[in-house]
Order: structure tokens, then C-alpha cells, then sequence
């Protein structure tokens, strides 16, 4: 069962998250910007509850985007506990977040994902992602 996301579900949402993040998570900062989010009108976050354990998580936010012309909902964040991730988890997480997008007056619907995990973007593509964009990072920090 999809559901939104509460202030209880921060330490679940934060190991699902740091089990598949490339980056080692700070809790206080997790903590700070997931707090704020839930807050943020903007922000629709979702959690998927398996027999009252929270197995996964999506953070889509909706905004006006000036060079497409349009409302657009990004994922931001889909992450599945490990244990699940041979579910139906995904699946849920994805029509979750595409009804909020549908919801929140978003005509399109986008994502990044991690170059190495191969086997999300044969799932995207599978539920009609395309390929459109890179995206370039630069680590700013001394």
C-alpha cells in the first residue's frame, strides 16, 4: 500500500534511501531536508507499507519549468529496501507518484538515475521513460 509519507517514517525512509545511495548520508541533514519537504507544497512524498514496515519510498516534486513550458513532475527519489526489490514495490512507487503528478495539474513526468544501475533504466524505459537529457555534476566543495 502506497501511502504519504509522515515525520514518523524518517529513520525507515533514511535506511532505504542510504542502502542504495552512492553517497555516505549525514542523518542530521537527511533529517533537516526531509522534515522540510514534507512542509514544502511543492514536495509529495510516498512511502510503500508492507505489513506495517515500510519497504520503499518516492519523492516527486512539481514545478513550473520555464524551458519546457510547463508544470512538470520530477522524481526525485524511488528507493526500494533491498529485501523487496523482487516486488512489486517499484511498480507501486512509479503509479504513486505518476498520480500525483497527474493531481497536481504536471503534464510530464521525468527522473535521474544513477548511470551504473542499468537495470532501473530498463525499468523506466519498460514504463515509457525516454532518454532525453544528461545531467552534469560538479562536487563544489574543498
Amino acid at each position: 500500500m502506497i501511502r504519504p509519507a509522515t515525520n514518523a517514517d524518517l529513520k525507515s525512509i533514511y535506511n532505504i534511501v542510504s542502502e542504495s545511495s552512492p553517497c555516505e548520508l549525514d542523518y542530521q541533514m537527511f533529517a533537516r531536508t526531509y522534515l522540510s519537504q514534507l512542509e514544502n507544497f511543492d514536495h509529495k512524498l510516498g512511502v510503500c507499507e508492507e505489513n506495517g514496515e515500510i519497504v520503499g519510498f518516492v519523492g516527486v516534486l512539481c514545478t513550473w519549468q520555464l524551458y519546457m513550458g510547463a508544470r512538470v513532475a520530477e522524481i526525485k527519489d524511488l528507493a526500494v529496501a533491498k529485501a523487496h526489490q523482487d516486488h512489486d514495490v517499484r511498480d507501486q512507487l512509479l503509479a504513486w507518484a505518476e498520480g500525483v503528478a497527474h493531481d497536481t495539474g504536471c503534464g510530464r513526468i521525468s527522473m535521474c538515475s544513477v548511470l551504473k544501475h542499468e537495470e532501473s533504466h530498463e525499468f523506466y524505459e519498460k514504463h515509457g521513460f525516454k532518454k532525453i537529457f544528461y545531467r552534469f555534476d560538479k562536487n563544489i566543495e574543498e
